[in-house]
This record gives structure tokens, sequence and C-alpha cells, in this order.
């Protein structure tokens, strides 16, 4: 791995190239979550800037590269992607990562792919087993939009004329595990749900009758449909429709099972969900086979002054006894002889303690933060094994 002057290679760098290489692009925030947790937003974005620096050995380039774009209100929001040389660590980690695409794309789609991604990000903090583990060990493959297209046949509306066609869906999500291939189309509510314009592709109706038609019909091979023509594998494809509102949610889902009928094609299944709840359903499906949002429950927890007062207490005491802790392994270590370790703290949970404390205090008032670890285990399991009938 490459040593770029002034600093060192880490682990967690790998991860991060090999997320990049995934997701094509990421915000400092979605970038922050998964591999920063517990540090300052400071240390991440001094990170990233690093990344951005060539090597300091010959051939070696910069990881990474940082673009922006202006969000509808004007503010300029840093993205990060790979650089050349960043990309060829990718392909090595994630070797089943398709050919980058030869340009980037604009502002106004770079905005949708974050917001895609975000569902991305959940998913992964949700089912990687650690902060630590390879990429490559997460139970689904996810394909982001490049300059791929698929390629199928479908009739004109009015000539009945069979043409070439193309669809691109935003990202593929392979999950082998459970047999499955899903094609993501993340629709902003930009598209209208139906349309009579045989050219308006982008209308949610139009783009189902386009995927009924890769799915179901027959290609030009005569192997079977243009699907399993492109995809001779035994994963069986789904389409998932992800909406922003869980209104759009409700108008999509009812329009899609009016077009379909009461006996759609066995071959053809359609999800639609909001992009708030994917992460948790998608993380559901892949162990379960059922996208169906969990419910969520509300909690009325009554407490006193005192309690909280114990609680913040205590939560002081941790942080600084595994601060003394430390410091004690780290002076024993230097000493040489037998070296000692213990596991580092679970980020995510500390955090959350934090977070739940400081809902719970006065306005004003936020505990003391923990301190900063460097690829440090999330203490998250493979999510919701078992929870399915």
């Amino acid at each position: 791995m490459p040593t770029p002057v002034g600093y060192v290679w880490t682990r967690r760098d790998g991860q991060l190239v090999s997320y990049l290489g995934i997701a094509r692009y990421a915000s400092a925030d979605q970038l922050h979550q998964l591999f920063f947790d517990g540090s300052s937003k400071k240390q991440t974005y001094r990170r990233l800037a690093k990344l951005c620096e060539p090597g300091g050995k010959p051939g070696e380039g910069a990881c990474l590269r940082r673009l922006s774009y202006r969000r509808r209100d004007g503010v300029g929001v840093p993205v990060w992607a790979l650089a050349p040389f960043g990309r060829s660590i990718a392909s090595r980690l994630v070797p089943w990562l398709r050919p980058p695409a030869a340009t980037d794309i604009g502002a106004r789609f770079l905005e949708h792919t974050l917001v895609l991604n975000d569902v991305l990000t959940g998913l992964v903090l949700r089912l990687r087993r650690n902060t630590i583990d390879p990429l490559i060990e997460l139970p689904f493959h996810w394909l982001s939009e490049d300059d791929d297209s698929l390629s199928f046949k479908l009739p004109h509306p009015t000539s009945g004329v069979w043409l070439r066609s193309v669809l691109k869906p935003d990202a593929i999500m392979a999950i082998h595990g459970l047999q499955r291939r899903l094609f993501i189309e993340a629709e902003t509510g930009s598209q209208s749900i139906a349309t009579e314009r045989p050219d308006r592709t982008g209308a949610v109706l139009t783009k189902l009758g386009r995927y009924l038609c890769y799915f179901v019909n027959e290609a030009d091979d005569r192997h079977g449909s243009w699907y399993r023509s492109a995809f001779p594998d035994s994963l069986d494809p789904r389409l998932v429709f992800l909406v922003h509102s869980e209104e759009r949610r409700k108008k999509v889902a009812a329009a899609v099972k009016e077009r379909l009928g009461y006996m759609p094609p066995h071959q053809f299944k359609v999800m639609v969900l909001t992009f708030a709840e994917a992460p948790e359903a998608l993380a559901r499906y892949v162990f379960g086979g059922a996208a169906v949002p969990m419910a969520r429950r509300e909690r009325q927890l009554r407490v006193n002054d005192a309690t909280l007062e114990a609680a913040k207490n205590g939560y002081k005491a941790l942080l600084q006894a595994v601060t003394v802790a430390r410091k004690t392994l780290d002076d024993h270590n230097k000493k040489g002889g037998p070296q000692l370790w213990v596991p580092p703290l679970p980020n995510q949970a500390v955090q959350g303690l934090r977070a739940l404390i400081a809902r719970l205090m006065d306005a004003g008032y936020a505990p003391e933060q923990a301190p900063a670890q460097d690829a440090a285990p999330a203490g998250r399991s493979p999510a919701y094994p078992g929870q399915f009938q």
C-alpha cells in the first residue's frame, strides 16, 4: 500500500478508498459516519486532504480528488471521489468493481447521487461487522451508475415496431446469499408518476413498463429474457423505487399495483420505499427477503434531576477511567517486555449514550467527547438475522 508524504497508510484508509470505489462519490458527512465516528469533523477533513496529496514514492499519485457543487440555495458542498491511483488500489481491494466512468457527472446529478448514497451509507453501517473488516465481506455488492447501460428492445406505443432502447439504473444491488439482484431507481419527485408522452422516459410508470419488457420479454439470442441474457446467473431481478416521502410512496405503490394488476408476471416484483426507511428495510431484506419497514415504537421515560446528574457524572467518570487506563498501558508498553492491549471503546455505542444524556439534560449542556480512536470496531454484528418469517 502507498505511504504518502506526511502520514502513514492505515487500514481505515484502505476501507475509505474501497468505499469510494463502490459509491463513486461521497460527502464529508457520509465518510465521517463510516470511518471517523468519535472524531472531530476537523480531523475528518484533515485526513481527506492528506489523501488528496501525491504519495512519497515514484508512481504514487493522490488517492482522492476533491470536487464540489452548489446546492439550490447557493451553498457549496465538497464531495470526494477516487483519483486514478486510488482507483488502482480500490480495484485490488474490491475486485468486482466495474471500470470507472469516463467523466464526472454534473452538479444536479451529483446531488441526486449523494441522496442515494445516504442509503448505501446506512446499509454499510448496519451490515458491516466492524469498521476494520474489508468491505468485500459485506453480504451484498453495490454497483453505482457508470457508463454502462442495459440494452433491450421494446415496442413503440403507436406503431408497434420494436425499437432498441437502454436502461440506466441509479444503482444495482446484488445479494448472492438471497439470490436477488435489485435494480434501484431513486425518484426525487421531479418526474411525474404517469405520462401519456412516450418521450418522457423518466416517469415512474414509464420506467415500470421498460423494466417489465427487460425482465420478461425474450431477447434476440432466444436464450431467455433480456435480463437473463445480460445476467446469466441464478439471481432473480427485483425493481426498487426510492421516493422522498411517505405520501409519495403510497401514491407510487398504488400506481404500480394498478398497472401490474392482481396477477403480475412471476419474474417481475416491485418494492417502493422512502429514502429514510430504505437502509433499515433493505438491511432486513438482505437476511430475510422482505423489505417491509419495521414499525417504530416511541417510548416515554421519566427521570428526575438526580438521575440525570448521576448519569452525567458516571459518563465523565467512565471517560476519565479509560483515559487513565490507556496512559498506564502506554507507559508500561514503552518500557518494553510483554505488551498489554485492551479493546477500544465501541465508539458508536458510547456516542449514542452521550447523545442520549445530552438530549435529556438542560439546553446548552453536552457531555464530554469520548476519546477519538483510529479504526475502532463499531461493535456491530450483522443486523437483523432471524427476524423475518
